[in-house]
């Protein structure tokens, strides 16, 4: 991606000699969970994952980030420290974009709200996440998230471990709901794909859970 197609090129522009790019190759942590990183990461290509891993190897994920999306130890700006990993997906390339320079960059109304845009629509995003873990169970979530991200009647995974993180969830949880799934007739597993067998079946399982996923369409909406 060249920098003058990025969305906040106008704001840094002028900050560029100060703002370094870096890359980091596929499985490479971009910072660990115990490190003190005070500067803010802008995605230029690649995806990276922001994890808690726990001392007993327990993983809860936290959020995936693409391209034009910030990434960072937000919870130091609230006083808090979520101690969260995080890890390139695939080869990335990011902004690095030192304190100082934010500090400067933060005193844009412009480029402030751009960024306060993004960072509280993802924690929206996370809280929505919560919510439905609270009010659904575990196969109703699953059979939405089939319904949703399957091309066709076919959901390809790369692994198992991703599965969990996503639905942040134990192997041995995850594994019930698909065995359940598979003894109602409605998927049947392959290595690395889950085949969808009875789609209406999925439609009424997971019929709350859509309904609480629809939009609105109202137009209050954020100017960016």
């Amino acid at each position: 991606m060249e920098l003058g197609d990025l969305y906040i090129y106008k704001f840094i522009k002028e900050y560029l000699d100060e703002i370094a790019i870096v890359h980091y190759k596929k499985g490479q942590y971009i910072a660990y969970s115990d490190e003190n990183l005070t500067e803010i990461f802008y995605v230029l290509d690649g995806i990276v994952r922001v994890e808690c891993v726990t001392a007993y190897g327990k993983t809860f994920l936290v959020d995936e980030l693409a391209k034009n999306e910030f990434v960072g130890r937000f919870s130091y700006m609230y006083e808090q420290n979520l101690f969260c990993d995080i890890k390139a997906i695939n080869n990335v390339s990011l902004l690095k974009i030192n304190k100082d320079t934010f500090d400067k960059l933060q005193k844009n109304p412009e480029f402030l709200k751009v960024f306060l845009y993004k960072i509280s629509n993802r924690i929206y995003c996370m809280y929505k996440k919560l919510i439905m873990k609270n009010l659904f169970d575990a196969e109703e979530i699953f059979a939405y998230y089939l319904v949703k991200n399957s091309a066709g009647d076919v959901f390809n995974f790369k692994s198992t471990n991703e599965l969990c993180n996503i639905f942040s969830m134990s192997r041995k949880g995850l594994y019930n709901v698909i065995n359940k799934l598979i003894k109602k007739a409605a998927i049947k597993k392959e290595k690395a794909s889950i085949i969808i067998t009875d789609r209406d079946q999925l439609l009424k399982l997971s019929v709350h859970v859509r309904e609480f996923n629809v939009t609105n369409g109202s137009n209050i909406k954020f100017d960016i």
